[in-house]
């Protein structure tokens, strides 16, 4: 039984926005005695772009980092491999690159950002808000996704159950303090942020139009599937990016 089995009824949007933060404190100060949180952190990355963490969360056994994502009245479909999702809303399909992959590189980045404070066990959660919900594949041991809040509450606990405390009261309010002072803050650097994704994305796009897969850099190669002809990367299966022949 994996992860995946704790997923249950997805409140409705008022119902989340009315019990958020309520919900917040009372699921840390039980899943997670004594965690100190930050939200909405933006930091330097290794690859010199920004990162921007929906949630930090500092507990004794290691460090959560939470990406929530709301696509109201839509359907998700992904693939916990894959670098491209889908959502289905009013009748229109969208692509969408895959929540795990954009979390799994906040953690990378986190991490770098606290290499100073040591070997620090990450856990990476991605917690999603829509009408439907179905996703194929497993994620690694480190790594859960939900989509609701008491989803999310189980995770938490399951993900470091078992595991030792690493880290001190002491020890963590320094971490707070570091990733307060060393944050960016202000107008500006959101909007810096913002023209960083745009252009990522943009980037992204002219890569496969190219026919380069644009994750690896390397070529796309034809391939004939059960639904026809396509575009794969070269590195498949280590990278399962596809694109429309």
């Amino acid at each position: 039984m994996g992860l995946f089995d704790f997923i249950k009824k997805i409140p409705t949007v008022n119902e989340l926005k009315g019990s958020f933060g309520e919900w917040l404190s009372k699921i840390f100060s039980k899943t997670i005695p004594g965690a100190l949180v930050l939200h909405d952190v933006l930091i330097d990355g290794a690859d010199g772009n920004t990162s921007q963490i929906d949630l930090i969360i500092i507990g004794g056994k290691g460090i959560y980092v939470v990406e929530v994502k709301m696509f109201t009245d839509a359907k998700i479909y992904g693939d916990c491999q894959k670098s491209k999702w889908y959502y289905y809303k009013f009748g229109k399909k969208y692509e969408i690159y895959s929540p795990i992959k954009q979390n799994k590189k906040h953690v990378e980045y986190l991490k770098t950002f606290l290499r100073d404070f040591g070997d620090i066990p990450f856990f990476s959660v991605v917690t999603m808000f829509c009408d439907d919900f179905k996703l194929s594949g497993n994620t690694d041991e480190n790594t859960a996704i939900c989509n609701s809040l008491y989803a999310m509450e189980r995770a938490l606990y399951k993900l470091s159950d078992k595991k030792p405390v690493v880290l001190d009261p002491e020890q963590k309010q320094r971490i707070l303090e570091y990733i307060k002072a060393n944050q960016y803050s202000g107008k500006d650097a959101r909007t810096d942020h913002k023209q960083q994704v745009i252009a990522y994305k943009e980037s992204l796009e002219e890569m496969s139009n190219k026919k380069i897969c644009p994750y690896c850099k390397t070529d796309l190669v034809l391939r004939e599937g059960k639904n026809g002809k396509f575009y794969g990367c070269k590195n498949f299966p280590k990278c399962r990016y596809t694109t429309k022949y």
